[in-house]
């Protein structure tokens, strides 16, 4: 086969599937990876679509934030397991920040009831959630509140995480891509969670494995920014492997 035709296979699959990948692609063409991975950037320079780690999708795809009601009953079961997973990460005084999402949330249930730990959040249900629990100490850190996801953001957030500092903080991402890193559709959430990172001495990062492979319009980080990586089982062994490979922690939450 030509390499023009396979190309214009590969635009038509895309197209057809939403997602593919180099080595379903290198087996269906009868090609090498090596050969793959030239027409996939050789499809990205010219448009047609775009990378991501170990495959493609169509260029207009990106992640678009849907509302909390939703996402806070999807893969719940899944978010509850990252969430046990990621508590272990609470220290044992201190202060910590949750940020806001969905899967952080889920951290409320696994906190310890201790007094002598303050947590902190920009999530307004969080923060209530916490509040009605009655042994933890709680503050919100004031802000624009966002409809889509009841997070506070803007200067009056971002002047507060400035004179803030957290043992822990545990944040999420709307997206997460090897290469672009870790992003969110709106550009005042991604000033927040930059910050957040920034605040904490250390950084745990809650994503379930819908998330990998996706890009959003802002990024607030790399993957190298955070300390701690915190997943489900059913993501994709080729994007564990790629963040193993940067040397930070990766757990698998079963």
């Amino acid at each position: 086969m030509r390499v023009v035709e396979r190309r214009r296979q590969i635009i038509d699959l895309v197209g057809a599937v939403g997602r593919v990948q180099a080595q379903d692609l290198a087996t269906r063409f009868e090609v090498n990876a090596e050969t793959i991975r030239r027409d996939l950037l050789s499809l990205e320079e010219s448009g047609d679509l775009q990378r991501t780690h170990g495959g493609a999708i169509p260029k207009s795809v990106l992640v678009v934030e849907g509302d909390v009601a939703r996402r806070s009953t999807e893969l719940r079961k899944i978010k509850d397991k990252i969430a046990a997973e990621a508590a272990l990460e609470i220290p044992a005084f201190g202060a910590i920040f949750i940020e806001a999402g969905s899967t952080t949330a889920c951290l409320v249930s696994a906190l310890p009831l201790r007094g002598d730990l303050l947590v902190v959040t920009n999530a307004l249900q969080t923060a209530l959630a916490i509040s009605d629990l009655g042994a933890l100490s709680v503050m919100t850190i004031g802000g624009r509140v966002r409809r889509q996801s009841y997070a506070e953001v803007d200067s009056w957030a971002l002047e507060r995480l400035a004179d803030l500092r957290f043992d822990v903080a545990f944040v999420g991402a709307n997206a997460v891509d090897c290469d672009w890193g870790l992003s969110t559709p709106d550009p005042a959430e991604a000033a927040v969670k930059r910050a957040v990172i920034s605040s904490a001495q250390r950084a745990v990062l809650m994503v379930d494995h819908t998330k990998f492979g996706q890009s959003a319009a802002c990024r607030y980080g790399a993957l190298e920014d955070v300390d701690v990586v915190v997943t489900d089982a059913g993501t994709d062994e080729s994007y564990l492997e790629e963040m193993r490979s940067l040397e930070f922690d990766v757990r698998v939450a079963t």
